[in-house]
């Protein structure tokens, strides 16, 4: 197996929470000293039906965190369509551990009917930005491979404020390559502390993710991945009334990724939501190391 096809796997075999997930320790991190630019264009939509509280939408990024986007509370019928752009940049520290950052801007229109009436909003924003560790403490070898990570928002707005520190996310991805096949698991736990928001205290609830997966090589270029993600989050809270219940929710996801060279590869996958409300994400990527 090559480097071309190692390096579009990097970019494929994303258990949705690890982006660059190769087949061989020499391309999982970035070399000591230089640097990985990731950029990625998501489109998700999202529908929910008679619900007198909405629960939030969860929007995958390129690193390992959820962007969690609040919607109306109160409504009959909703539809969103969003858009969340996400720059990266990696730098490697050493063989095995990475710092990291990301920047995300968000484009979204709410329409809500209520039976009666129906009403349009439209926002853009920078959404968050983020900082991160990983680091790799078992190589594939003899045992599967080990790599732990920490993620937390420097900078995040919800409901029309912002805020710091207030969303942690910790975890691990474990893989096994058994050529031309790789298989993963990744398990994270996001906590999200109270803010403050122009409607008062608000909580995002924490949430725990198990994210299994399995990619294949169809040649030196050309990779597949399927996979799927379970979430379990704990109800939101607004003014410490809940605004949902405990929620527990089901997405598989497929992807295709092209080693364009050594240095730049592309990706493009769908998530689609199996258990609840209808929800599809579509997402674009690129990476170009340097």
């Amino acid at each position: 197996m090559n480097k071309r096809f190692l390096f579009a796997f990097t970019i494929l075999c994303s258990a949705n929470l690890w982006a660059d997930l190769p087949l061989s320790l020499e391309e999982l991190y970035t070399d000591k000293g230089k640097f990985k630019l990731e950029a990625n264009l998501t489109y998700a939509n999202s529908e929910q039906q008679n619900n007198s509280v909405s629960q939030p939408v969860y929007i995958e990024t390129t690193n390992h965190s959820l962007v969690a986007i609040p919607t109306v509370f109160s409504q009959t019928n909703s539809n969103n369509d969003m858009l969340l752009g996400n720059l990266g940049l990696r730098y490697g520290l050493t063989g095995k551990t990475d710092i990291y950052g990301n920047l995300s801007y968000l484009w979204n229109s709410e329409r809500n009917f209520d039976g009666l009436n129906s009403e349009k909003s439209n926002q853009n924003y920078l959404s968050d930005a983020t900082i991160g560790l990983s680091h790799t403490f078992w190589e594939d070898g003899n045992n599967p491979a080990l790599i732990g990570f920490i993620e937390g928002q420097a900078y995040d707005r919800v409901l029309n404020k912002s805020s710091s520190a207030k969303s942690w996310v910790i975890g691990a991805t474990t893989y096994k390559a058994i050529d031309p096949v790789v298989l993963s698991l990744t398990a994270s736990l996001g906590a999200n502390f109270k803010r403050k928001t122009a409607m008062g205290d608000y909580k995002a609830g924490n949430y725990f993710m198990l994210n299994p997966s399995v990619s294949f090589a169809a040649n030196d270029r050309v990779s597949f991945t399927g996979g799927v993600q379970w979430i379990n989050s704990l109800p939101e809270r607004l003014n410490d009334s809940k605004l949902s219940s405990r929620n527990t929710s089901t997405y598989a996801k497929f992807g295709i990724g092209f080693g364009v060279n050594d240095k730049t590869a592309i990706n493009a996958s769908a998530r689609f939501k199996l258990s609840g409300n209808s929800r599809a994400e579509l997402n674009l990527g690129l990476v170009y190391s340097f």
